[in-house]
């Protein structure tokens, strides 16, 4: 017994310091937990897409009788079209919804904000910002202050390069902004412009919100609802947090199976960790779906990486002819042009192709992707200027990081490259198949020459 009363105090002290180790574990679990029982409940998965082609097939019939000024079916088509393309991604749906949208506002030219809206959005999935920008200008009249609006006009903004004026929008939105279901656009708009500059682990948080929010709708589609998990997950691997970012394209999957922009991730993220057979089976599920030019090179990246030669070959093959025959809507530029680079192959081709695209679109992503295809084809002067212009607002990506890195031991600021090296690898030690290994090994000559 007095053995034991002399131990007492030491059990005590153990006990507080192990307490005192781990309550700041203890503190998050409790506000994650709290946070959890805040969230909505999910509501029940309509599989709403084993329906859409006899949905389509109706209203194609309903509008196939030409009842003079019928406005409705080419506006129901426009916006099927436009959700069976999400969900299977036929550009030719997209050009289809374009047609009827058209259909419908020469009907009904004045007041017909759906057909405008599926009109903008067939737009925007078609790479033309400024036209679907014109659009929403013009359903703005309407009502200068819609909330919803403002947040597209915004988001297309940050498309176009435009984020002085996106955040001025962004400011009144937050003044206006709906609540509970109608803020949802709203919360991904900020999400995105947070992950544009600087505040990811900010837009993650606000994000988980918008995740619950927008599963918690009845009736709302199954690709609807799994794209949130899907961008969920796409936040999650550039902060780092890998295992959230494979659960959350896993639980894309579970609410909408076949899902390929879901699969897609899966692929990068598994190549990534060099979860090589994960890898080639995500990769090849996604391109069953959209044989896109950056899924084919994880597959090709897989297969390699597998010591399957003859395969990657054909599927490098095939890439080739995304280029000449699938893209030519130009939709895949920017992915064509990475798969270039990455892989050391028509360099000249990638440089063209990025500056193509610049044409379109000039976002945080376009001037990374021109300053790497710039800097791939010797063109070291452009590079600089381009990834200048993308390093602008502080985004937080590994592999903007890197590039920036790259470009700036080129031209012997080795401080900077240290920095930007550092910060790449501290953001997600694995966020490229193989850019970290030279991102560590730049680090190590860096670390062993003189300044």
């Amino acid at each position: 017994m007095r053995r034991f009363a002399g131990a007492l105090p030491w059990l005590v002290t153990a006990i507080a310091l192990g307490a005192i180790a781990v309550w700041p574990w203890y503190v998050r679990s409790s506000a994650n937990a709290a946070r959890a029982a805040s969230l909505p409940t999910a509501a029940p998965v309509d599989a709403d897409y084993r329906l859409r082609d006899r949905q389509i097939a109706f209203w194609e019939g309903a509008m196939g009788q030409h009842e003079r000024g019928d406005m409705l079916s080419p506006a129901q088509l426009s916006a099927l079209y436009l959700q069976r393309y999400r969900e299977r991604g036929d550009v030719g749906d997209v050009l289809r919804a374009v047609h009827t949208a058209q259909l419908s506002l020469r009907a009904q030219p004045f007041g017909n904000t759906a057909a405008e809206v599926d009109l903008a959005s067939a737009l925007l999935t078609l790479h033309r910002f400024s036209d679907a920008l014109s659009v929403t200008h013009h359903i703005e009249r309407y009502d200068p202050n819609d909330p919803q609006m403002l947040a597209r006009e915004a988001s297309l903004d940050l498309e176009l390069g435009h984020y002085d004026r996106a955040h001025r929008l962004i400011d009144q939105v937050e003044r206006t902004r709906p609540s509970g279901s109608d803020g949802i656009a709203v919360d991904t708009l900020l999400t995105r412009y947070d992950e544009l500059t600087g505040h990811l682990t900010r837009g993650r948080d606000r994000f988980a919100r918008t995740v619950a929010d927008a599963n918690a709708i009845y009736g709302e589609s199954a690709q609807g609802r799994a794209w949130f998990y899907f961008r969920a997950g796409e936040l999650a691997f550039e902060a780092g947090d890998n295992d959230a970012a494979l659960a959350d394209e896993r639980r894309a999957l579970e609410v909408f199976p076949d899902y390929s922009e879901a699969n897609r991730l899966l692929a990068r993220f598994s190549c990534a960790l060099h979860r090589w057979n994960d890898c080639l089976a995500a990769a090849q599920a996604s391109a069953q779906v959209v044989p896109f030019p950056e899924v084919l090179g994880y597959e090709v990246d897989a297969q390699r990486a597998l010591g399957q030669t003859a395969q990657a070959a054909q599927t490098d093959a095939l890439i080739q002819t995304v280029e000449r025959i699938g893209n030519a809507q130009h939709i895949a530029d920017r992915l064509l042009a990475i798969y270039y680079d990455e892989h050391d192959e028509n360099l000249d081709d990638a440089y063209r192709i990025a500056h193509r695209e610049l044409d379109v679109r000039d976002d945080v992503f376009t001037e990374d992707t021109l300053a790497w295809a710039a800097a791939r084809d010797g063109r070291w002067d452009e590079a600089r200027s381009r990834i200048a212009r993308a390093m602008t607002y502080g985004t937080q990506n590994s592999l903007l990081l890197y590039h920036d890195g790259i470009i700036a031991i080129h031209f012997g600021d080795r401080a900077r490259a240290r920095r930007d090296l550092s910060e790449a690898l501290a953001l997600n030690p694995w966020f490229h198949p193989f850019y970290v290994g030279d991102a560590r090994a730049q680090l190590a000559m860096l670390a062993t020459t003189r300044k």
